[in-house]
């Protein structure tokens, strides 16, 4: 009888040290991803997600055995939650000496883009061939982004002096605010 209870004791000390089954296992395989809508992540009329960014992190899904949980907001948002550690991935964040210093980057790029300064196509005050044109504009530029940066940079070099506005809205709502007017040009 004695025999019994110490083997009952012992199984009934391991199955207490395993893991809880299948359901825990698979929540720690649960990565919350950042999703806004840009060229890189779109979402079609039937709600269905798709684009480069999109594409590439379900290959790494493929890979890892992750399972996502998107969060949706404009990327100045997600990249605050990331960077409180909100969510765990965030598609087309472009890597920065001070950024590396909290967050990881793959040790090779996703891909390269370029950007670019839009201005409404009736506005012809502002010129690609004089840059002078652009002093004492409205430029909207994403907050915190590597555009930014970019563009303040270019424009100490070019003598341009603009009024710099950080925006936190999607790329969508900065072009309505071009051609709105409230905006004379837009960095993306």
């Amino acid at each position: 009888m004695a025999f019994r209870v110490k083997w009952f004791v012992i199984v009934l000390f391991l199955f207490s040290t395993l893991p809880l089954g299948a359901g825990a296992e698979s929540a720690s395989n649960v990565v919350r991803v950042g999703w806004h809508e840009s060229p890189f992540n779109i979402t079609d009329q039937f709600g269905r997600k798709t684009g480069y960014s999109y594409e590439y992190q379900r290959k790494i899904a493929a890979y890892t055995g992750w399972k996502y949980e998107y969060v949706e907001g404009s990327w100045p948002e997600l990249f605050q939650m990331l960077k409180d550690g909100e969510i765990d991935l965030l598609g087309d964040v472009s890597y920065l000496e001070e950024r590396a210093g909290s967050m990881l980057f793959t040790s090779l790029p996703m891909g390269s883009e370029a950007y670019y300064l839009f201005v409404a196509p009736d506005n012809i005050e502002i010129s690609a061939d004089d840059y002078s044109t652009l002093n004492g504009r409205k430029v909207g530029v994403t907050r915190e982004s590597i555009q930014k940066t970019l563009f303040e940079d270019w424009a100490r070099a070019h003598d341009v002096h603009v009024d710099l506005v950080e925006i936190t809205v999607s790329e969508t709502d900065a072009l309505k605010m071009l051609r709105q007017g409230k905006l004379d040009a837009f960095i993306t």
